[in-house]
């Protein structure tokens, strides 16, 4: 691109530049979500202190790998979009595009830099693949989950994972579900280390230092763990098909928002208050830069997803908010509404323990325990949300640290939960699958009650605490089937590979059936 903005043409050594992979690991190009009609969201990121000029977005249709040709339209024309780096946060220059996608068209985006002639003129900075929003599930449509990243003992198994996965199963749309970064134990990690999240850093006294110091220090810490993260172990997975981000707590600090006991440093409620906006501003910059907190799309007249983010907006305490009240009505709204199968996507499983009493409740209450979302003042409109929904469901969870799947019949309805978690295991979080509650919901709703049946469940492996759940993440395959939507879930083992090197399948379960009432009622 010249110095009037004038986008240049593809040229044989930009072609062999995009081939050899000659990329730079401090930018980034995330696809990251879908747009209201024909367009997709394209995040690009910079770890540079400088402004960069003379950027430009290549976006180009490609074949897929299943052999598909390339539509025949306006919109599948390569473009090149010239941007700036125009957003800022700590460590980080980024920007938010919309690009026309067409349905169903595959994409190659390429970030490209103009550089002076005698600097050898364009340079290849970041790639990424994704797909348009397909406009049915004529050829079927895939959705990727996982959560819980600590990056410190993933040692790239992810990534291998995820390139080994077959062509079948690789995302049209991710979403990360929280967890992507650990601040809280990278804050704990600078200090004698007792075991990873713990160390004589758990007690540093922030609390006697000027704001502004606070302020520098967890910018620092926490700019790095989101630099190293997202530039290291998430950087292929992030790469291909479309992104949706939620939060887990420990994109701030074990059991957000409230007061954690295992962490001193932070009972203060002034260095809490600083901790938060330090993590928030990173938080937003590169997982939420839209700044909505759910989200819906369509997948034409064949499925509809929710993807709603519990945590952002969770008040302190027993029986508080999980969302705003707006956010809230619109879920109830979608579930009430719906005319064809759904998902929606939760950070957490809605199949919890309701905590109200015993010792449990009191460590919950003392900051040594997580509250769960029946713990929350909206899980019983959840529920009954749920109940009053028309259509089979699939919820899609993580946060737990163990993978199973649950299927109960509520009010004439199936609905299915899949539970995904952890993508890397942090040591001393180690846990085995969860077989309760029996009946669905645990905190009592009146005249809502269902039996619940556990259909499958991770597998384990040895650790000092008994047991630690295998690390791993979800696919779900929806086609469309005579009845409604046919659903094949594959729990993959981030670990195991089988003899094509692909990685091993933990469980499955093929061919699930969600029906539509609509095609009930027609027939």
């Amino acid at each position: 691109m010249d110095a009037a903005g004038i986008a240049i043409p593809l040229t044989e050594a930009m072609e062999n530049l995009q081939k050899s992979g000659s990329v730079s690991n401090h930018f980034m190009l995330v696809p990251h979500g879908y747009e209201q009609g024909a367009a997709s969201q394209v995040w690009i990121g910079a770890h540079v202190d400088e402004p960069i000029e003379r950027l430009w977005l290549r976006c180009e249709p490609i074949a897929p790998d299943n052999g598909e040709n390339i539509p025949p339209v306006s919109e599948t024309s390569c473009r090149d979009i010239p941007l700036q780096l125009d957003r800022r946060a700590e460590g980080l220059r980024f920007t938010l595009l919309s690009i026309p996608t067409a349905p169903g068209c595959h994409y190659r985006l390429s970030l490209w830099r103009w550089e002076s002639e005698e600097c050898g003129g364009a340079s290849l900075l970041a790639e990424a693949w994704c797909r348009g929003k397909p406009g049915s599930l004529g050829k079927g449509f895939n959705l990727w989950f996982g959560t819980c990243f600590y990056r410190h003992t993933d040692h790239g198994a992810l990534a291998e994972a995820f390139d080994g996965l077959p062509a079948e199963y690789r995302p049209d749309v991710s979403v990360l579900g929280g967890d992507q970064v650990y601040l809280d134990t990278a804050f704990s990690n600078r200090g004698l280390i007792f075991t990873p999240g713990f160390s004589s850093a758990n007690f540093s006294p922030l609390l006697f230092r000027a704001p502004a110091k606070i302020r520098r220090l967890l910018n620092r810490i926490f700019s790095r763990e989101y630099r190293e993260t997202w530039s290291g172990g998430l950087r292929t997975l992030l790469s291909r098909g479309q992104h949706y981000f939620l939060a887990g707590d420990h994109e701030f600090w074990n059991d957000y928002p409230n007061p954690p006991g295992f962490l001193p440093a932070l009972w203060s409620g002034k260095v809490r208050d600083i901790w938060r906006e330090c993590a928030r501003k990173l938080f937003d910059a590169y997982q939420l830069p839209c700044g909505k907190t759910s989200g819906v799309f369509d997948i034409g007249q064949d499925l509809s997803v929710f993807i709603l983010d519990t945590r952002l907006q969770r008040g302190r305490g027993r029986d508080s908010q999980f969302t705003d009240d707006a956010t809230m009505e619109r879920l109830q709204r979608w579930l009430r509404e719906l005319r064809n199968p759904g998902v929606l996507v939760l950070p957490a499983p809605i199949l919890t323990r309701w905590q109200s009493r015993g010792v449990r409740a009191l460590m919950v209450r003392l900051g040594l325990g997580d509250h769960t979302l029946a713990d929350t003042g909206q899980y019983e409109l959840l529920v009954r949300a749920l109940n009053d929904c028309p259509q089979d469901i699939v919820i899609v969870a993580g946060d737990v640290h163990f993978s199973r799947l649950a299927r109960f019949n509520l009010n004439g309805k199936q609905v299915v939960e899949v539970v995904s978690s952890p993508l890397s295991c942090l040591p001393s979080a180690a846990a085995a699958a969860n077989q309760d509650p029996v009946l669905f919901p645990d905190r009592p709703a009146e005249g809502i009650a269902a039996e619940v049946e556990y259909l499958k469940a991770g597998t384990t492996r040895p650790h000092k605490r008994a047991v630690i759940s295998n690390n791993n993440f979800v696919t779900l395959n929806f086609t469309r089937a005579d009845a409604g939507v046919a659903v094949d879930v594959v729990c993959w083992n981030i670990s195991g590979r089988n003899e094509r090197g692909e990685p091993a399948v933990d469980w499955e379960s093929r061919q699930l059936l969600l029906r539509s009432k609509n095609n009930e009622k027609s027939s």
